[in-house]
């Protein structure tokens, strides 16, 4: 479940984030009179930028046609299962392959001890 489902009903202004990758590290700067900063990788030259969810759209085409600006998409978080039974399905399914490969490992190193 994501935090804008769990805000439905309230005073709150649902927001969504934008993920945009720049050109170069230093015009994240720039960016800062469309919404909140979240998180800026200076390696992969991206940042999520938070907007009111009502002016996402327009936001998006705003922000990538800016010179500086290489591709900006929506954050699909919405569509991100959280879950716990969702959750608790993946874990089981993760540790039933942790174990069958485990197995086979001891299964290997008893068979090269013998």
């Amino acid at each position: 479940m994501s935090i804008n489902k769990e805000i439905e009903g309230t005073h709150l202004i649902k927001r969504v984030a934008l993920i945009i990758y720049l050109k170069s590290v230093s015009d994240q700067y720039k960016l800062r009179r469309y919404g909140d900063i979240v998180y800026f990788s200076k390696k992969m030259k991206y940042c999520m930028l938070y907007v009111n969810r009502r002016e996402a759209k327009e936001m998006q085409r705003q922000i990538a046609s800016l010179d500086f600006v290489t591709y900006v998409e929506i954050s699909a978080e919405d569509e991100v299962n959280l879950n716990s039974e969702h959750i608790e399905k993946q874990i089981t399914e993760m540790a039933k392959v942790a174990e069958e490969k485990l197995q086979l490992e001891q299964e290997k190193n008893e068979d090269q001890m013998q």
